[in-house]
């Protein structure tokens, strides 16, 4: 179970987060689209299946608001890349060293 402190903060910073996620896809189905060495109908498909990968990980990171999901989804958020080293700092380093990505 996580702090009341921490998981203030995760709630917070969840939908943060979850903004940075779908800005960052959003930029890459922007440059599928600009693609001018394909056709539009490969560049179509191709955003197609951009989205729907797209929406299976988000969907893996951020579905659910529970706190017994708080810790695996904050260490996805953290492997990839949607936490700013600074945003860390509020946090426990409990909560901090729980949630550190493992791995490549």
């Amino acid at each position: 179970m996580i702090k009341e402190s921490d998981w203030k903060r995760f709630s917070r910073l969840k939908e943060t987060a979850l903004d940075r996620y779908c800005e960052r896809a959003l930029a890459d189905c922007r440059a599928t689209m600009e693609q001018d060495d394909r056709s539009n109908h490969e560049r179509f498909l191709d955003l197609y299946e951009q989205v729907r990968a797209a929406d299976k990980r988000l969907a893996f990171i951020f579905d659910g608001h529970a706190r017994s999901k708080a810790l695996d989804q904050f260490t996805c958020m953290r492997r990839e890349g949607l936490i700013e080293d600074a945003e860390l700092e509020a946090f426990t380093t409990e909560f901090e060293e729980k949630t550190r990505p493992q791995g490549p």
